[in-house]
């Protein structure tokens, strides 16, 4: 008897192959992997259980039913990683995947990317492989294999700012609506979504010299664009008293209502707080440049300076972002002389735990290194 004569199959455009089975498409980078993805089927439905998922196909339904009610913003972070994990193995069948498959996928996909972004990445899929493991697809994770770890990322973590960027603060763009934001982030440690909160009425006690923090804003989960404003902090310690030091009360006398609002005096949003910071980012680099950044090498100074051969200076970039000011206000705290108490820093600054604090405690800059050398070499000298 004759064998079957084997079918051959066309390689496709984006260079895979494709068979079908009644309803069925099934899609492999080798022909006969993809002949053999469509006999496995026939044999499960033969034994009255399909166990036959893609990646595709199982990811996108899991996806839906894992994570019903978040915020679109969160949705939409998920969102890209799933379709990174879909692009690379989406053709595979779930029971195909290996540890390789998802090591190459971080090797490709996430090269120079941060530690939280791979994070992120891992935690998806794994939960994904978790459920298939639940749903008898598979025996084990491959996403949590030692082989599949992922490579460690960037460092994208928070700065202190430089002297200069502290002077640019306290004498530029001192008019911008966020700079009373900026300044009380700087000079009282609270978290962003603190000060979106923050009420100066209410939270600014001018004569005791303290600042309450009552608020912290939450994204609404079911508008990812507006806030909600709860006693909730971040931790329990979140809602907490701070010293109102000197150049804040200076940047806050005067003021009235929540510390920040939108450009017609609303209670802020997501997308307002984002166009704020980058409205008073382009101020800031506008006074410290001295020109706007689209006339750079624009203007008749600089068409001249270029006509007679000369150089522009450098653009000067302003970098700073929000927790960046809170960083540097657990900065300031360390470099005090002596430091203030690593307990009253937790209290002020609203930690659950010494475990954040003491990153920043236990950091020694360059400055605070020839202090401590200095004061060391006088007690010998002595």
């Amino acid at each position: 008897m004759p064998r079957p004569k084997k079918q051959v199959l066309k390689k496709r455009a984006d260079g895979r192959y494709a068979c079908r089975y009644k309803n069925q498409w099934f899609y492999h980078t080798d022909p006969d992997e993809c002949l053999r993805l469509r006999e496995e089927y026939k044999e499960q439905e033969k034994r009255g259980r399909i166990m036959f998922y893609f990646v595709r196909e199982y990811a996108e339904k899991w996806f839906d039913r894992a994570y019903p009610n978040i915020s679109p913003s969160t949705k939409r972070g998920l969102k890209t990683h799933l379709k990174t994990l879909i692009n690379a193995i989406g053709c595979l069948s779930v029971s195909e995947v290996k540890p390789s498959d998802i090591k190459a996928i971080y090797s490709e996909s996430y090269k120079g990317k941060s530690n939280s972004y791979i994070k992120a990445a891992k935690q998806l899929y794994c939960a994904l492989f978790d459920s298939a493991v639940a749903d008898g697809l598979i025996l084990s994770n491959p996403a949590r294999e030692k082989t599949a770890k992922p490579h460690t990322g960037t460092y994208t973590g928070h700065r202190a700012i430089t002297p200069q960027e502290r002077e640019w603060i306290h004498t530029l763009c001192t008019d911008h609506r966020a700079w009373p934001a900026v300044m009380t982030m700087l000079y009282a440690g609270i978290r962003p979504q603190e000060a979106k909160a923050l009420n100066i009425d209410k939270d600014v006690d001018f004569k005791a010299e303290t600042i309450t923090v009552r608020e912290t804003a939450h994204i609404d989960p079911e508008n990812g664009q507006k806030y909600v404003f709860t006693g909730k902090g971040k931790t329990e310690r979140a809602n907490r008293q701070i010293p109102l030091l000197p150049p804040l009360n200076d940047a806050l006398k005067g003021k009235h209502g929540y510390l920040v609002t939108s450009a017609h005096g609303e209670r802020i949003t997501h997308t307002t707080w984002r166009v704020m910071w980058n409205s008073y980012v382009a101020h800031m680099e506008t006074a410290i440049n001295g020109v706007d950044r689209r006339w750079y090498g624009r203007t008749k100074e600089h068409k001249k300076i270029l006509a007679d051969g000369g150089t522009l200076p450098p653009w000067v970039s302003f970098t700073v972002v929000p927790y960046d000011l809170r960083y540097s206000y657990a900065t300031m705290l360390r470099d005090m002389k002596p430091p203030i108490e690593i307990h009253t820093a937790i209290s002020w600054m609203g930690h659950a735990d010494s475990k954040m604090i003491l990153k920043i405690y236990d950091q020694v800059t360059n400055a605070r290194d020839t202090s401590e050398a200095e004061r060391l070499k006088a007690v010998f000298n002595k």
